[in-house]
This record gives structure tokens, C-alpha cells and sequence, in this order.
């Protein structure tokens, strides 16, 4: 039996989130530790102001954070670069995979949600498929209200994507593109805002352009 087959029955992961944890890890890569990066230090996708956050979990009683991985009473740089894959696929599923209910989402609008939801935080995450929905109904001509662009999709967030996968002339592409686009504007405007960020934006949008491919 394969680690990743083993870590899928161990953890209760369905194979569609060990696939997506698995192409995140790939994008993330190792360890960044860049004076300019806002999250500070970073692996796998997992900043240091995240982990200090999500990281304080007891989940298995000892009285102790569970991602205190040095033991010394707090949760610092030293623990970031302490995280294996396998702790980084776990914060992915309990903080992101779960909360965005990726599952529930068509292919690739759940992988998509995902990804972006590490990289950008959930409710940007989510943000980005109203925009990219009413980005749609404009389009396409589809006689529904605009989306309110607040990060909850509920109802009338998924009754318009699948009013749009239905619509012949758009189809689930459309609303790949559209969410690529939605990313790439968002990552613009944070150069925008923060030209510090610039040298990052390159990556940002080679990111943004293989969304939806791999799922």
C-alpha cells in the first residue's frame, strides 16, 4: 500500500482532497523564510501568522498545542520549519478543504476554492467564484440577479453556477476562466496596493492560469 493510500484511510481523506493536497504541496513547495512575504515564515503553504492561528489545537489531550512541535510553549519560526508534508495536508484539510465544503462543489470548482483559499484565505476564496459567476450571468446573457459579492455561498451562489454549467454557450470552461481572471485581478490589486508584493506577482499569476487544469 502506498504513504498517500495509507494517509488517505489513516486521516478519513477522500482521494479527491488527497489529490488536491498533493498539487497544492507541489505549488507551495518548502520552506520561505522572505523579510517581504506578510505571512512570514512559510512551509508548504503554511505561514507563521496561520500557524499560530490554526495551531493551537489539542486534539489529542496532552495539554499541549499540538503544533507546539518543538515543545518549548509557543508556536514561532522554529515550529514552521518543523511541519512535515503530512502536517501541512492536515491543516490543509481541517482549515480549508472542510470549511469551503470543497467536496460539495463540482469538479474543478471545489480544487479551485481550494487553492486559493490557501493561498488567499477563505473568504477571498470564495470572493473570487461570486465574481467569476457574475462575470457569467453578464456574458452569457443569464437572466439572474448579480451575485452580492460577500464570501457565502449559499443558495443563490450555487444556483447560478449551476445555471451556468447548464448554459451550452458557457459549460463549467466558462467558469474556469472567469475564476482565473477574478484571480489575476485580485493579485494585481495587491501589487497595487502593496508594491513591495511585485516580485511575487509573476508566480502569483502563473498560479492563477493553471487553475482548474490538474483536477
Amino acid at each position: 500500500m502506498s504513504g498517500e493510500n495509507q494517509d488517505i484511510i489513516a486521516e478519513g481523506w477522500s482521494p479527491r482532497y488527497a489529490a488536491a493536497a498533493k498539487a497544492v504541496l507541489g505549488i507551495e513547495g518548502g520552506l520561505v523564510d522572505d523579510p517581504v512575504d506578510r505571512g512570514g515564515t512559510t512551509k508548504f503553504g503554511i505561514s507563521l501568522r496561520f500557524l499560530v492561528a490554526e495551531g493551537k489545537v489539542d486534539l489529542d489531550g496532552d495539554g499541549r498545542a499540538d503544533f507546539d512541535l518543538d515543545m518549548d510553549g509557543d508556536i514561532d519560526g522554529v515550529d514552521v520549519r518543523l511541519l512535515t508534508p503530512g502536517d501541512a495536508k492536515f491543516l490543509f484539510h481541517r482549515c480549508f478543504w472542510l470549511r469551503l465544503d470543497a467536496d460539495s462543489f463540482p469538479r474543478p470548482v471545489g480544487e479551485m476554492l481550494f487553492d486559493q483559499g490557501v493561498n488567499g484565505g477563505l473568504v477571498s476564496a470564495k470572493k473570487l467564484l461570486q465574481q467569476a459567476l457574475n462575470a457569467c450571468l453578464g456574458k452569457y446573457r443569464i437572466a439572474l440577479p448579480p451575485l452580492k459579492v460577500d464570501g457565502d455561498l449559499g443558495e443563490k451562489t450555487r444556483a447560478a453556477l449551476d445555471t451556468v454549467i447548464a448554459r451550452p454557450a458557457a459549460r463549467m470552461p466558462a467558469v474556469i476562466i472567469a475564476y482565473r481572471a477574478a484571480a489575476k485581478a485580485r493579485y494585481r490589486a495587491i501589487v497595487a496596493a502593496d508594491p513591495s508584493q511585485r516580485r511575487f506577482l509573476n508566480g502569483w499569476l502563473n498560479r492563477a492560469e493553471q487553475l482548474g487544469r490538474d483536477a
